[in-house]
Formats: structure tokens, sequence, C-alpha cells
């Protein structure tokens, strides 16, 4: 979704959850906890992924839809000890997965399709085992439903299906400060011919993870508690075309990912990030010193008095990002958040300059709802995306 209309969508979206609807209808793909689900439409998305969707991680669709596929494949079964061919059992496994934007909920729904086994062996000793670990039991989450399964054949071609599954945390509950809990489930498939001289065949099909939240007002309006999928990096796109509200600092960010020679500080070989490696959200004061050192910038370069006209300095990566002016410069990360390099806007792979501030306020306004309608928190990844460029 453009930026321009993360605003929209925002306004929409809020009005809607004050209202005790879920902001689905505002054009995001975000479940209704109270409705039954229909996985149609996931499941058609994902056969249009079939490389990702086949991996133990998934496809996932953003941050509250995510899939897992195994097209129909044919377990070849062999005899312990000798490795002779006795046949097959042949599966199509699913496993769907829906992360409440409103609560501290995820939803499953695994099913083992198109069971069937060779002629020449006795489908009464085929059998297939299905289990979703490391669920129930997991600190501060509850799993109910269909967690294990072994049936035959024959069972799994009549009834496909597990009972839905569905994983909840305590609101409230988990790491400070903003009470996550991680649930990382790893679904298992174990294929056996139970004659007793047959190998069995296992494997560690999926691996659906999800976050659960209670970020509150630190993220803004949105609902005090929800889930995402922290497989999913989702990628914020800024329209730089002529209708746009914010163009100034599309066509900033424009110039900083792709012409950076064009941009300040002038540094050789500058590799900004954002479009080929991430960004990553920084929540709290620590944004400060990234504007302040990105304003050193723009008197440096443009002089004390660059504000004239209703003029702000605006900078990329945004100050909200562990790769701003301070930060970056200054050595800190995700992973080593107590560096004190000395920080120097001249080193900053990133670029400064003095644009519209009505334009500026609109950027950072939809960047806002962008961070509040993936539940972005602090650490958390996402690229950038210029849009409608010339």
């Amino acid at each position: 979704m453009k930026l321009r209309q993360w605003a929209l969508v925002l306004t929409a979206a809020l009005s809607l959850v004050m209202a005790g609807q879920n902001p689905a209808a505002a054009g995001t793909r975000l479940r209704d906890s109270t409705a039954a689900i229909d996985w149609t439409e996931l499941r058609q998305a994902c056969l249009s992924h079939p490389d990702e969707a086949a991996r133990q991680r998934g496809w996932a669709r953003s941050r509250f839809e995510q899939c897992h596929h195994l097209p129909l494949t044919k377990v070849e079964l062999r005899k312990v000890g000798t490795g002779e061919y006795l046949g097959f059992i042949q599966l199509e496994f699913w496993l769907l997965a829906k992360a409440d934007y409103t609560s501290r909920r995820v939803d499953m729904q695994v099913s083992v399709e198109q069971a069937g086994i060779a002629s020449q062996l006795n489908a009464n000793l085929g059998y297939i085992t299905a289990q979703v670990g490391n669920c129930a039991g997991a600190a501060f989450i509850t799993c109910s439903g269909e967690t294990y399964r072994s049936d035959n054949i024959e069972s799994w071609f009549s009834r496909p299906a597990l009972q839905p599954i569905t994983a909840t945390s305590t609101d409230g509950a988990g790491q400070l400060p903003y009470a996550t809990v991680d649930l990382l489930a790893l679904t298992s498939i174990t294929v056996e011919y139970r004659d007793g001289q047959t190998i069995p065949w296992n494997s560690q099909i999926a691996a659906t993870a999800a976050r659960f939240d209670s970020a509150g007002t630190a993220i803004g309006s949105a609902p005090a508690n929800g889930t995402v999928f922290t497989d999913s990096t989702p990628t914020l796109e800024l329209d730089r075309g002529a209708s746009s509200t914010y163009r100034a600092e599309a066509v900033h960010v424009d110039d900083a990912l792709h012409r950076p020679q064009y941009t300040f500080p002038s540094i050789v070989g500058k590799n900004v990030p954002g479009e080929n490696r991430p960004l990553h959200r920084l929540m709290g004061s620590a944004k400060d010193a990234n504007h302040n050192e990105a304003v050193k910038l723009c008197k440096d370069v443009w002089g004390p008095e660059y504000s004239q006209g209703g003029l702000e300095c605006d900078e990329f990566p945004f100050q909200s990002t562990y790769e701003g002016a301070a930060t970056s410069t200054s050595g800190v990360t995700c992973q080593n958040p107590t560096a004190t390099s000395p920080v120097d806007w001249r080193q900053w792979h990133g670029s400064a300059r003095p644009i519209d501030g009505r334009q500026n306020g609109q950027g950072g306004t939809a960047l806002g709802a962008f961070f509040r309608l993936n539940r972005i928190l602090d650490c958390d990844g996402f690229y950038v995306k210029v849009v409608n460029q010339p």
C-alpha cells in the first residue's frame, strides 16, 4: 500500500477499532477473532508462491497471514537393512495460519490431503502422523484444538483436516517493555508402514513463527494487544508521483537510495540501507539524537537559516530507525544497544536535506500509520520502496 493511503486507512481502521469492530473493512487483511475463518483466499494466494510455501518457514503474505504447502508427494518406503523399495505413501500437506491484529491469538488449519498408498501394499498398515509441537506448554501460551493426530490412510482420505488449532497468550504477559511472547510452532509429519520391517519417514515440515505483544500506546492508537508473524518483513511504499502529498520526501528517499552522489554527506561508496537491506525501527528517546545529528548536517550544508520559508530538515534513513544519523555512526545496533563510538554525521550512510515542512509532516504521520498497522516494534525490520518514479 502506498504511503499516502496509509493515513486514510489508519483513520478508518482506528475508528472501527473504537467502535468495537475489526479494521479489516478498511482494506487490511486483519482477522475478526469472533468470525469463522474462510481460508479460501489465503490458500489460493499461497498457490501463486509455490517455492516459498514449500520452505520450512513457509510464505508470509503479510504480518497477519502465512502458509505452508507441500505439493502432492510420494514418500518412498524402503525395507530396514536392505533398503529395498517396497512402494509409496502419498500426501499433500497444508498449513494455513492467521494472526490477530486486535488480540494475542493465532489460528491454524492443518490438513493432509490426497492420502494414498501403493496398490501392492496393505492399506491398513499405512499410517500418517501429524503433530504441531512446541505450542502447548510454552510459557504464557495456551493451545487448543487437534495438535496431534495419527491415522491410517483411509481415515486421512476421509477426513483430511485436523480440527482447527488456536494459540493464545495472556494479555500483558511476557518480556518487557512491550510484554512480548514468541511462538515457534513446529509441525512434523511421520509416514509409516507398520509391518515392523519398513523404515519410517519423518519431516519437520513447517515452522510457524509468531509474536504476541501488549505494546499499547507505544505503537499509537492501535489495539493494545495483538499478534504478528515475524517472518514477514513489510515494505513501506513511498509515492513520488505528481499527486503525492509528500512528494518532496519521496524524491529525497529516491535520491538517497538510487543517486547517493547527489546527497549529503558526501561519502565515497555511500551505501544507503532500506531497499536491499532492511531498516530497523528505533523506539524511545534515542531517535531525538538521530534528528539532532541530521540537523547539524542541514546547517553545515545549507546554513543556519536553512528552515526559512517553512522548510524542515528531512532525513533518510528515518530518525526512528537504528540506521539514523547518530545511532548508526556511534555503532548502536539492536545487537549492541550500548555502543559508545563517537557520533559523526560526516560518516553517515544516509541523507539529510531541507524540504517543505507540510510534506515532511504528512510523510511522518503516514510512517507512524505504517508502524501501527504492522505492529512494528523496536528492532523490527522493514523495507522501503519508492514507486511512481519518472
